[in-house]
Parts: structure tokens; sequence; C-alpha cells
């Protein structure tokens, strides 16, 4: 795939995020931030440890959001987190969910700093 590198992802694509908002960076400002601020509130029901239905779902939105900003990191740990909660609200085993959420929480962790970075220099 093209701009890919064999090396880690970047967190976020800011020249996607830039073309998503139309190349005004005041929007793309405020998007970024919405963005966090959604990425803490879907992260709290996700580990939160309630329903796997709503946990479900609350990755499955993070999933759609991240990609919509060009957070294909988090996009894919997302994607992968609610394919194992959809298994666990169909009445599946947990096995493995341990691990998919540790890899969540770091590619979060990965794009929250990399936003916060970006807002501290945009």
């Amino acid at each position: 795939m093209s701009g890919e590198t064999d090396g880690a992802a970047s967190p976020f694509d800011e020249e996607f995020l830039l073309r998503q908002a139309a190349g005004d960076r005041a929007l793309m400002r405020e998007v970024a931030q919405l963005f966090r601020d959604q990425l803490k509130a879907q992260m709290a029901v996700i580990t939160g440890g309630g329903e796997a239905m709503l946990r479900y779902e609350a990755a499955h939105t993070l999933k759609g959001a991240s990609l919509s900003i060009g957070a294909r990191p988090l996009a894919e740990a997302a994607r992968k987190m609610e394919a194992g909660l959809r298994r666990l609200a169909e009445g599946g085993e947990t096995a493995g969910l341990d691990e998919l959420l540790a890899s969540l929480e770091a590619a979060a962790a990965e794009c929250d700093a990399a936003l916060a970075a970006f807002l501290a220099r945009a």
C-alpha cells in the first residue's frame, strides 16, 4: 500500500486530517480536539468492564472515528477489539481479549500523545 513503510505506522495522518478539514487548519485543530475527547469517552466504556455489547459498540464507534481522522493503527486495534467483543457478546470466549485490550490501550495512548503534540504546535 502506498505511503506505508516497514516501520511502525504514524499514530495519525496529519495530511489526511487536513484534507478532511478542506485545508482549514482551525477546523483541523477542532476536529483533533473533539477526537481526543471522544477517544477518552469510548476507551472508558471499552475498559469499563460493562456489558459486552456496549463495549462492542464503543469499539465500533472508535474504529470509525479513528478512520475519519487517519488514525489507522488505532482503527485497526479497535477493529480487532470490536471483533473480540462481538464474539463475547454472542456468548463466545473471553480468550485473547486481554491482549486485544492491551494493544488497543497502547494504540490509543500513542494516538492521543501524537494528537496532543500536534495541537501544541498547530
